[in-house]
């Protein structure tokens, strides 16, 4: 595994199904209202600044991961302390996303199913995916990218053909001014999904070509920053902003909508089918993170144990994450941004940016 590589269009088509995950479905960015799309492009901007961090710390630090400059620079103990605490953050963000996966089945096609067997049944090829490696998951991407594209651009023209777009609810635009819109964006949707890049640290080694990375990188989230703006653009445009705005699930809602030939109708799959696919790419990349991060740190050998040991625990932590979904969704919106986001995808990483400019010239002075 540790030899194992991917291509560029493997990368491409991870950092896409992980970026558009559960981003896809949620309303994202909807505490800007009708402006929700402007506030999703504005984070997205933010988000390839980051991106140009993590990739310039990969590449001064002879293109290794993020566990292995975090050793470098921190040094043994610090650095293995802080790497710890990366994995913790990868491991219980990929909780969640498995929690919000669990939400949305059971909210739409199996409401008398329990939790814990819908949960169950992302565990397992989840965990599946881990022992097979990067390289698999990174073929399987690629496959299943192109059959995303394929349902979104049918919905799409199911949705034009409808005509239940009406892009006259996206006005007024800024009826509030930009404040709405910026404090939308920071931190929210800056950090979610666009600063959770800062895990693909741990997959960059496995790239072919390291040199690549940065343009796939900004591409990927360019790519992905687009499709979700336009995404909730067309649920405003459906929904309203209100209608958007509160609801659990507003692609799930816009949809419904669609009514063409008099016998297509109601095609809810086609967001429950995204998600699940999308949701399994960002789970697998979380969980995969983390579980390489353990191996490079502890050097642990027996590798399918340490696999299913971690999903079992993902499985525990995501029933016991919160006592029901609204304290969940209230805990992603309020906690999780300011108190784990910006501290692991923006703070951390501006240290070691700053030590790794500190150390270059330390090295260039002889000093």
């Amino acid at each position: 595994m540790d030899k194992a590589k991917i291509n560029g269009a493997e990368l491409v088509a991870l950092m896409l199904l992980f970026e558009m995950g559960s981003a896809v479905v949620v309303g994202l960015g909807m505490q800007a209202k009708q402006d929700a799309w402007l506030a999703i492009l504005i984070g997205m901007s933010a988000g390839l600044i980051l991106f140009l961090i993590y990739e310039y710390l990969f590449r001064e630090h002879a293109y290794c991961s993020l566990v292995g400059y975090l050793l470098i620079l921190f040094g043994k103990r610090i650095g293995t302390a802080a790497a710890c605490l990366y994995l913790i953050y990868f491991f219980y963000i990929a909780s969640r996303v498995l929690r919000d996966f669990g939400a949305l089945l059971l909210s739409s096609i199996l409401p008398l199913t329990p939790m814990s067997i819908a949960l169950l049944m992302m565990v397992f090829p989840v965990v599946y995916a881990c022992t097979l490696g990067i390289e698999t998951i990174g073929r399987v991407g690629e496959l299943l990218l192109t059959f995303i594209v394929m349902l979104g651009l049918l919905a799409a023209f199911l949705l034009v053909a409808s005509g239940v777009i009406h892009w006259e609810n996206l006005k007024p635009s800024l009826e509030n001014g930009w404040k709405p819109v910026l404090a939308t964006a920071f931190p929210l949707t800056m950090t979610f999904p666009f600063g959770e890049t800062v895990v693909v640290s741990m997959l960059l080694p496995h790239l072919n070509n390291p040199l690549l990375a940065k343009r796939i990188g900004l591409i990927s989230i360019a790519l992905s920053g687009l499709i979700l703006s336009f995404i909730i653009a067309v649920n405003i445009s459906v929904l309203t902003a209100f209608g958007a705005e509160n609801s659990t699930f507003p692609l799930l809602k816009t949809l419904g909508k669609i009514q063409f030939g008099g016998f297509i109708e109601r095609l809810e799959a086609i967001a429950i089918i995204t998600l699940i696919i999308g949701g399994f790419f960002k789970i697998t990349t979380f969980l995969y993170a983390c579980f390489a991060g353990l191996i490079e740190l502890f050097q642990i050998e027996r590798r399918k144990e340490l696999a299913w040991t971690l999903g079992l625990q993902m499985f525990i932590c995501s029933i016991t994450i919160a006592d029901n979904f609204v304290e969940h969704i209230e805990i992603g919106l309020k906690i999780v941004p300011s108190y784990l986001h910006l501290p692991f995808q923006v703070g951390l990483p501006l240290l070691l940016l700053a030590l790794t400019w500190i150390r270059n010239k330390y090295r260039t002075t002889g000093r």
